[in-house]
């Protein structure tokens, strides 16, 4: 077999090479909207017009809506060129020396056609692998699980999962010291399932650990342990200096203060950090001077944020 690469700037002779020239392979280029689909439907009627059952045709597609229109659509031509008096028959290269024999073999294919290989990539591997479970290495019997049940089979391996990092006997303190701050720094658990269905639903897109090449990035606590310190003390000093200030407000941004220069003592282990932080208090009361709360929470925010990614990364 021969392999062609079309361009379609003559809608007749590409479509006429596609339905006839039936021992060749085709690579046809064409943007949206110019009849991908329909040379798609000529192909597969013009090889059952040659001969070919329908039941050996394979004609793969993205998804499973776009499965169901296929077979709707190939149903749809094969039945137009049935009717004689179909108008689009005129203008239908396919229905050109249409004769008996022709319409035979389009009967018995559109009686056929739920045999047909319309499908999926996926489906269509599942199929291959039904039909020889023992040359793939699976038990006799072997099918796919359905959507639904792969979600439940999902779910239950998250459950487990969670139980097992979040329970008493897990035996990685790392692990569970992360995952329990995350949760406590409300990203929650419906964030985390997301990301590890995202991930169990796409595997096929990521790749092996060890060829990956990256950078991971490097999160100094002790540095921003420092910054954020500087801009508190730069907080307690707008208000010290601003009338009418609250010396509530100032044990506010103390307490801050010794959280952080705590949290700075133990900057080599971000879990630690976490839990400093969680022990202390980072906070301001409601209300207060607008300029002092915006240079607090942005030292708090930022901070906070560094050790986050801190407990992740280590994670």
């Amino acid at each position: 077999m021969m392999m062609m690469m079309m361009t379609p700037t003559n809608d007749n002779e590409t479509t006429r090479r596609i339905v006839s020239d039936l021992d060749a392979n085709f690579i046809v280029e064409a943007g949206a909207g110019t009849g991908k689909t329909y040379a798609l439907v000529s192909r597969v009627v013009g090889l059952v017009k040659a001969g070919v059952p329908m039941p050996q045709i394979v004609a793969i597609t993205f998804t499973e809506a776009a499965a169901a229109e296929l077979a709707e659509r190939i149903r749809s031509r094969m039945e137009q060129l049935l009717d004689a008096d179909h108008p689009a028959n005129a203008a239908d290269l396919l229905y050109q020396n249409l004769d008996d024999t022709h319409r035979q073999r389009i009967n018995t294919a559109i009686a056929e056609l739920d045999q047909a290989s319309i499908q999926t990539i996926h489906s269509f591997a599942a199929q291959l692998l039904r039909e020889r479970p023992l040359d793939a290495g699976l038990p006799p019997g072997w099918t796919p699980l359905d959507e639904v049940e792969s979600k439940e089979h999902f779910n239950d391996r998250w459950d487990e999962w969670l139980d097992e990092s979040l329970g008493r006997e897990c035996d990685d303190a790392g692990l569970q010291s992360a995952l329990r701050y995350l949760l406590e720094a409300k990203i929650g658990i419906t964030n985390w399932y997301n990301i590890a269905k995202s991930f169990a639903d796409k595997h096929d897109k990521l790749y092996d650990e060890s060829s990956l090449d990256f950078d991971v990035p490097d999160v100094e606590l002790r540095q921003s342990a420092e910054s954020a310190l500087e801009m508190l003390h730069e907080a307690r000093e707008l208000d010290e200096n601003r009338t009418g200030r609250s010396a509530s407000l100032l044990d506010y941004i103390a307490q801050a203060i010794d959280t952080v220069l705590a949290a700075r003592e133990v900057s080599n282990d971000a879990f630690t950090v976490a839990k400093v932080i969680k022990a202390g208090s980072i906070t301001l009361p409601r209300g207060g001077n607008r300029q002092v709360r915006a240079c607090f929470t942005e030292a708090r925010d930022a901070f906070q944020a560094s050790v986050q990614t801190a407990c992740t990364i280590k994670s």
